[in-house]
C-alpha cells in the first residue's frame, strides 16, 4: 500500500490587484491594493521534541594524581531534532554545579587555618550534541543510544566553603564553617567536550532516558595570578600551573511534549 512521504511543503500565493477609477480621482490617479497571502502547511510527523532533566554530578579537578569528587547536580531542559533515522541534533540548557577540593591553607599563620576547602561554581550550561541510535531498535521498549559533542557554560557565582580553624594561646581551639564569594578570581567561561551512553525506555507512558556522560573541560578555570593567593597556592603546587575541571553525571530526562 503507498504511504504518504513525509515531507514538508509550504504553498505561497501572491495576489496583486490594480484598480483604477474606483471613486471619483484626480487626473492620472492610480488606486494600487496589494493582497499577499502566505499559506504554510506543516508537516503531518513533528519533528522537533523537548523534555526535562535533572542529575548528580561527580566534579574533580583532572591530572594524574588521586583527588577525592565532589557531588553537585543539573537541572535542566533539553530539545532535539530528528536529523536521520538514526541521528537527532541535541540542544539542552541546563544549570549545572562543578565543584573542586582545594588544599588546606593558612589565612594567619599559626592563628586561622582553613580545612576542608572546596570550591563550587554555579553555571548556565548550553550543550550542543549529536544523538545516535539504531534504526532496528527504534520500535523496542529499550533502545540505547550514544550522545557526542561539546559544551559552552559561564559562571554566574563560585562560593568558597571551608572550616575555620582557630589557635589563640591560653583558648580552646575553635573550628566554625565559612563561606567566600570567589567568583571574580577565577575564568568564568568553561567549554569543553561531553560523551554518554543512554538508555531510552517508557515509563507511565512517557519515554525516559537514563545515562552516564562525561565532561571534559578544555579550558583551565584557575590560572596565572591565582598560583600565589593565599587560599590556591596550595592547589597549584599540587596541580600545576593551569587547573582543568572534568565532571561524571548521571543523569534522568523525559520527553515531555512533540513541537
Amino acid at each position: 500500500m503507498n504511504t504518504i512521504p513525509r515531507t514538508k511543503f509550504f504553498t505561497l500565493r501572491i495576489y496583486v490587484v490594480s484598480l483604477n477609477k474606483l471613486a471619483p480621482m484626480k487626473p492620472k490617479s492610480y488606486l494600487l491594493i496589494t493582497f499577499l497571502v502566505v499559506s504554510t502547511y506543516l508537516p503531518v510527523w513533528s519533528q522537533i521534541q523537548a523534555g526535562a532533566k535533572a542529575g548528580y554530578n561527580f566534579s574533580s579537578i583532572r591530572g594524574v594524581k588521586e583527588y577525592d569528587v565532589v557531588p553537585s547536580y543539573n537541572i535542566g531542559g533539553f530539545a532535539k531534532y530528528k536529523v536521520t533515522d538514526f541521528l537527532q541534533a541535541r540542544a539542552e540548557l541546563l544549570y549545572f554545579q562543578q565543584a573542586a577540593n582545594l588544599e588546606d591553607y593558612f589565612v594567619l599563620p599559626g592563628e586561622l587555618f582553613r580545612s576542608k576547602a572546596r570550591v563550587t561554581f554555579h553555571n548556565i550550561q548550553v550543550p550542543i550534541l549529536a544523538e545516535f541510535g539504531l534504526p532496528s531498535l527504534a520500535e523496542e521498549p529499550l533502545q540505547p543510544k550514544i550522545l557526542i559533542g561539546g559544551f559552552f557554560s559561564y559562571t554566574l557565582y563560585a562560593r568558597e566553603h571551608f572550616n575555620n580553624n582557630v589557635t589563640v594561646t591560653g583558648y580552646e581551639k575553635l573550628t566554625y564553617e565559612g563561606k567566600s564569594n570567589v567568583t571574580s578570581i577565577f575564568n568564568r567561561t568553561q567549554y569543553g567536550l561531553q560523551a554518554a551512553v543512554v538508555a531510552e525506555l517508557q515509563a507511565f507512558g512517557f519515554p525516559v532516558t537514563m545515562e552516564f556522560r562525561y565532561q571534559y573541560n578544555l579550558n583551565p578555570f584557575s590560572e596565572g595570578d591565582n598560583a600565589n593567593r593565599f587560599n590556591l597556592s596550595g592547589t597549584h603546587e599540587r596541580w600545576g600551573e593551569k587547573m582543568y575541571l572534568s565532571t561524571l553525571s548521571f543523569n534522568i530526562g523525559v520527553k515531555l511534549i512533540d513541537l
